[in-house]
């Protein structure tokens, strides 16, 4: 068997094997269909049809019903020719035909009477608009993908060209006009491509080389999508005629503007020790690859294309630090600090000191017999435990003890800086068969791969010695379709494919390396696995070791990017019948997908390698860990989870008739049914509360019997039940919630056309989003487990906390009760359903004439449903007290009597205030999520397009947007957010985030008609040609007015108790201004002043908002300001390309040119998520006080007052728009 036959044997094998099990998502197949008359308007039956792929030469024939009607369907994108025929008439060629995606054409062709010596061939072009169905779409081809200037080479990026989608949370998160940041279904020749966990779309995608359209329906599609918005990944097919591509793209610093925040640094910067000259930003970017597609040679009527690149970016990550204590110190030399912060010799130390060493090495008194103020200036060498030795010597930055100190705090007295060598390579592969059996049968198959493996961000700074995070993701996407013309009025295609992305990041050491590397031997590492459990071992990371409030700690709280899996295995599988009966197009089938996420995060939490936490005054803590002494406290997870594995089945069943009851009038009617089931983890490890059960007092509700060993032992001491799902008679399994079974999805639609050059079209729709595995994760698998232990020495053990090597051996556990230590829990209502957004609109759509149209469209979203929570332990806000006396005894219970101090963190309530929380022996993060929010879309949208002809192609939109929602926008997928008012969350029906009233975009591409063969200059010479002809100009623009946010303070001091205790007396800790699940205590101002003011370079005025109420107006005093209230700046930026061909024959052309990403250098001032939450809507931090003959929390002073607030002092990317002014430099070769 020569190899060409062998390898379409073995994808043809692996096509039968694979439809057994495999799974897909709605077809990318489109439809070409008509009506064909004579001059006088009288239909031609049985006239001959004849449909012609371009690119591969193929055709499809049928003739025309009795009612003059045509449909060819199952058809890939491409660009095709309808040819008309019957006997004694003309002949009609219909050209300019552009498939795309599931697209349907309308391709009407008039026949001439002609005698049988006549051969009359009329040519027309097939229509621009759209006259078949409701769906609001867009597709970019191949050539805009190719050509437009992007900020990189990304394929999603150019979602932003759509008029419909946004920019969310971050540059490349996306926002659903009528909707959220998630929900959407993302495919790639049909195989399901949305990330499992967050609803976004996953890292699988091709070569831009490989793209053959993006296609999006963002508004009412048809009942066979899923998803609020559809996008769909077609990848290019082989043609008749060999085709290939060898490109190069360079992207550098040095040929990049400054952004505004450096150039203020630049203008601020003051040489130091660690840096003499400001560290402006360094980057390379290099990309490269080629593409390559034909017949393959000795196979008939069988196609190949593959595609390669790779992208190559180095970038020094920079490494900085305010609060590492000075090098001289690592050593044990304190003797240039002030001596009152030098640190104090501890006992058992001190009666080890040499009268010698007592004189030498110390301050202070040091009498043996009073030696409480005994301060070494230098630590004896011989007392420096060589562990913590070893561990500064590996893992701290390497700096010269010559540099400055602060002798006040022991830190070094400059920013410390540094640079490390950072970058990451992706490789990106696509290979794509196609081939027909015959006219009836046709199949084809892709595989995408993607590999990359990066270094972008430190493992902990200041810490070199710890390197880099290792991030390593690769995915393999596999699609196949068949195609099986039944009869000429019956076609079925099935679908089939799977997505594995492997996606890891992990630091450099597994806990076992990292403790043989500072030195302890298997029996030390044997007795610390001991603790924390023999399973960290091989995991990646290290112990947090806090050294005090001067010095920053060794490792981050709570770090889950030490060891973070990321990993997702969709399989899918569907089928579509399509079955024309006269006038009705009819679709029915059924998809499906099986969802498998894997994610370390629920695993990371708390800490589960151990945490070392040195506690005292100045530098005491630090000279502790030198010495290697027992630690104040450890912590620890008695029973860590393993990383959460989970799985769901997502089923979409839909029948669609598209009827049409005219030549010029159709009507689509659908139905969609889906079927989505809770997500199952597989070891069981998934706790839901019940708050309903036993007239509300509650109970726990676990997967099965092999989750209790996973469970804090606490829990029993809430008096609450637990119970498995199995008992607990509430319908459910172990995913703890119900299935939701009601998600029925009608679809109407109606298109009429106005003559030949209009039509009119509109419909509505019930949609509900993709499922998303985070918004399980937090609530059922995280919050309720890896709960930590703590040990102290606190003298009832015979073995206290020992030294080092052995920090975590010994020592007393700290018997927590539910009253000191608060335990947190979700609930998630086991009848939580879907989101629903009824889609509705109605268009105008005209040609123009030259390949242009106009849409004129009302586009209205009404969501109800959205997942949001609330805080069930939480009181309503009242001016009794809760929680302000002090706790004597350190039980966690108030006296009732002598008023606390937040500062000390010796508040507590009274058993009587316990009780007054509906749920008093839980803790005050009891949120429930369920189905809260809603929200309202109405837009008006015009797009005016320009389909690509004679080098010219443009498209320019304008979308007003008025959208208002209960929901919080956050990013957070399926989470939501959190009301600030729970009590009356409709207070926050106001203006939704990341949307812009005024949106305009604008790209286009212009081939300037200079050259051989071109309108002008088309007898140039070669050398003419070289120089003049060949011009390409093309670019992007956009412009829109701000977004908006929500102003907050945050009370400094409320949460330093075991429970909070702060404004309104409400109990819970879980009050957040912004509701996106912030580490902070956070509270809306009083807006007492006119806001809208400027203030010197601050766009509001600060002034105008004061701290919150304290008491039961805490949240609906009237002047409290609205969730987002601030309207942002708005912002507008250019891309622009300018490439130039260099003809070296027919088919071999070579492209040289530059892309100039926001050419205009324009600041774009727009906040982010991050920026917003943490400078430009910040006001600052208060602390409050207890009235001591009232008992009242009351207002005691600002602790920082945030002087960046309301300032633009940063500039963003923006809707695929670079911050500042980039080139990139491009070199193409086709033939």
């Amino acid at each position: 068997m020569n190899p060409a036959r062998f390898t379409l044997v073995l994808f043809l094998s692996l096509l039968v094997c694979a439809n057994a099990y495999l799974f897909g998502q709605g077809t990318d197949l489109g439809t070409i269909r008509g009506t064909v008359t004579d001059q006088s308007g009288a239909v031609v039956p049985n006239a001959s049809v004849v449909i012609l792929d371009l690119g591969t030469g193929t055709a499809r024939e049928t003739k025309t019903s009795s009612r003059g009607e045509y449909q060819i369907f199952g058809l890939k994108s491409g660009n095709y020719k309808v040819t008309v025929s019957a006997q004694g008439m003309s002949t009609a060629d219909i050209t300019g035909i552009v498939l795309k995606g599931s697209d349907v054409i309308g391709a009407n062709a008039v026949l001439k009477v002609s005698t049988a010596n006549e051969q009359v061939v009329v040519t027309a072009e097939a229509p621009t608009i759209d006259t078949q169905d409701q769906t609001i779409s867009n597709t970019i081809s191949h050539r805009e993908v190719i050509d437009l200037p992007r900020d990189s080479r990304d394929v999603y990026q150019f979602l932003f060209l759509n008029p419909n989608i946004t920019q969310g949370v971050d540059s490349g998160e996306f926002k659903f006009l009528g909707f959220q940041s998630y929900g959407a279904n993302f495919t790639l020749d049909g195989q399901r491509a949305t990330n499992t966990i967050f609803g976004s779309p996953s890292t699988s995608e091709p070569s831009l080389e490989a793209v053959g359209e993006l296609n999006v329906l963002s508004n009412d599609f048809s009942a066979e999508y899923a998803g609020i918005a559809n996008i769909r990944i077609t990848t290019k097919r082989g043609e008749s005629q060999v085709h290939g591509s060898v490109f190069y793209n360079n992207k550098n610093s040095a040929l990049a503007a400054l952004q505004i925040q450096d150039q203020q640094g630049i203008r601020d910067f003051v040489p130091t020790q660690f840096a003499s000259r400001y560290p402006t930003p360094y980057f390379n970017f290099n990309d490269f690859g080629g593409s390559l597609g034909g017949p393959i040679p000795g196979l008939k009527k069988t196609w190949f294309f593959l595609a390669y690149e790779r992208n190559v970016l180095r970038q020094p990550v920079n490494i900085s630090n305010h609060k590492l204590p000075h090098p001289a110190l690592w050593t044990g030399d304190f003797s240039q600090l002030d001596p009152s912060i030098q640190p104090t010799v501890p006992d058992d130390i001190f009666s080890q000191l040499t009268p010698q060493e007592v004189a030498t090495d110390t301050t202070g008194t040091c009498d043996p017999n009073d030696h409480a103020d005994c301060r070494f200036s230098t630590i004896p060498s011989r007392f420096l435990n060589a562990n913590t030795q070893k561990l500064i010597q590996v893992y701290f930055p390497k700096i010269s003890p010559a540099v400055a100190v602060d002798p006040e705090t022991g830190q070094i007295r400059d920013l410390f800086q540094t640079l490390l060598p950072g970058g990451s390579t992706r490789d990106l592969g696509t290979l794509r068969i196609d081939h027909d059996f015959s006219d009836k049968d046709h199949v084809y198959g892709v595989y995408n791969a993607q590999a990359l493996t990066g270094t972008t961000s430190p493992v902990f700074s200041p810490m070199t010695g710890l390197g880099l995070t290792q991030r390593d993701i690769r995915d393999n996407t596999l699609s196949l379709s068949y195609l099986r013309t039944i009869r000429n009025n019956v076609i079925n295609e099935a679908r089939g494919g799977f997505n594995r992305e492997f996606n890891f990041a992990h630091s450099n050491t597994t806990l076992q390396s990292f403790l043989s590397s500072i030195g302890f031997d298997q029996n030390a590492i044997n007795a610390y696995a001991d603790v924390v459990g023999h399973s960290q071992l091989s995991t990646h990371g290290h112990p947090l070791i806090d050294l005090g409030s001067n010095f920053v700690a060794f490792g981050r709280n709570g770090d889950r990017s030490t060891e973070r899996q990321q990993h997702q295995y969709p399989v899918t599988f569907g089928d579509t019948l399509t079955w024309v009966i006269k006038n009705h197009n009819l679709k029915m089938g059924a998809d499906f997908v099986r969802n498998v996420a894997q994610d370390g995060f629920a695993a990371s939490r708390a800490n589960p390698r151990g945490r070392i936490t040195y506690r005292g005054s100045d530098t005491d803590p630090f000279a502790n860990f030198l010495l290697g002494e027992p630690a104040s406290r450890v912590f620890f997870i008695q029973s860590a989870r393993p990383i959460m594995d989970v799985h769901n089945w997502e089923q979409g069943y839909f029948f669609q008739d598209d009827w049409k009851v005219t030549p010029k009038l159709t009507v689509n009617l659908g139905l969609r049914y889906e079927l989505i089931s809770p997500f199952v983890d597989a070891h069981d490890i998934m706790l839901n509360f019940d708050p309903t059960f036993n007239n509300n007092t509650g109970r726990f509700i676990i997967a099965s019997d092999k989750t209790a060993q996973f469970l804090d032992p606490r829990i029993a001491q809430t008096t609450l039940p637990v119970v498995t799902a199995a008992n607990s008679h509430l319908g459910i399994g172990r995913g703890l919630l119900r299935t939701d079974k009601n998600n029925f999805a009608p679809r109407v639609g109606v298109a009429l056309r106005l003559g030949e050059k209009s039509v009119v079209r509109g419909g509505y729709g019930l949609y509900f989003p993709t499922s998303a595995a985070q918004g399980i994760r937090d609530p059922l698998s995280t919050n309720a487990f890896n709960q930590t232990t703590q040990k102290r020495s606190l003298g009832f053990n015979q073995q206290q906390l020992q030294p080092w090597p052995f920090p975590l051996t010994g020592g007393d556990v700290v018997q927590n009760t539910i009253y000191t230590s608060s335990l947190s829990f979700n609930a998630v209502p086991v009848n939580l359903q879907q989101p629903r957004l009824q889609q509705y609109n109605a268009t105008y759509e005209r040609e123009l004439g030259l390949r242009t149209s106009v849409r004129f469209s009302y586009l209205g979203i009404t969501s109800s449903g959205l997942i949001g929570g609330k805080d069930l332990n939480e009181i309503e806000p009242s001016n009794v007290p809760w929680g302000t006396t002090q706790d004597p005894t350190g039980e966690g219970i108030g006296d009732g009597v002598h008023f606390c101090s937040p500062d000390d963190g010796d508040c507590a309530p009274t058993k009587a205030e316990f009780a007054r929380t509906p749920y008093p022996t839980l803790g005050d993060y009891l949120l429930s999520f369920g189905n809260y929010g809603h929200s309202q879309s109405n837009a008006f949208q015009t797009q005016l397009e320009h389909r690509y002809s004679n080098g010219l192609m443009f498209n320019a939109s304008y979308t007003y947007t008025d959208q208002k929602s209960t929901g919080i926008d956050g990013g957070n997928s399926s989470l939501g957010g959190v009301p600030y008012n729970p009590f009356n969350p409709e207070r926050d029906y106001t203006q939704d985030a990341w949307i812009s009233r005024h949106r305009f975009i604008f790209y286009g591409i212009y081939e300037l008609p200079v050259g051989r063969g071109k309108k002008f200059g088309s007898g140039f010479s070669r050398w003419a040609d070289t120089a003049i002809g060949g011009w390409q100009t093309s670019f992007q623009m956009f412009a829109k007015t701000g977004t908006a946010f929500t102003p907050y303070w945050t009370c400094d001091n409320c949460g330093n108790g075991v429970r909070m205790v702060g404004p309104g007396n409400i109990a819970v800790e879980s009050v957040d201004a912004l509701g996106d699940f912030a580490d902070f205590i956070g509270y809306r101002p009083l807006v007492v002043g006119n806001y809208k003011q400027h203030v010197g370079d601050q766009v509001f005025n600060p002034n105008a908002f004061a701290p919150p109420p304290m008491g039961a107006d805490v949240f609906n005093n009237p002047g409290i300001a609205r969730k987002n209230l601030l309207w942002g700046p708005g912002a507008w930026g250019v891309n622009f390309g300018l490439h130039k061909d260099f003809k070296f024959t027919e088919r071999l052309t070579a492209t040289l040119g530059a892309d100039f990403n926001n050419i205009f250098n324009h600041p774009i001032r727009m906040p982010d998520l991050d920026f917003a939450d943490g400078s430009f809507a910040y006001l600052g931090g208060f602390n409050i006080q207890i009235d001591p003959s009232t008992l009242q929390p009351q207002f005691r002073d600002f602790n920082f007052v945030n002087p960046d607030f309301a300032r633009l002092f940063s500039t963003f990317q923006q809707e695929g728009v670079d911050s500042r002014r980039t080139v990139r430099l491009r070199l193409r070769i086709t033939f």
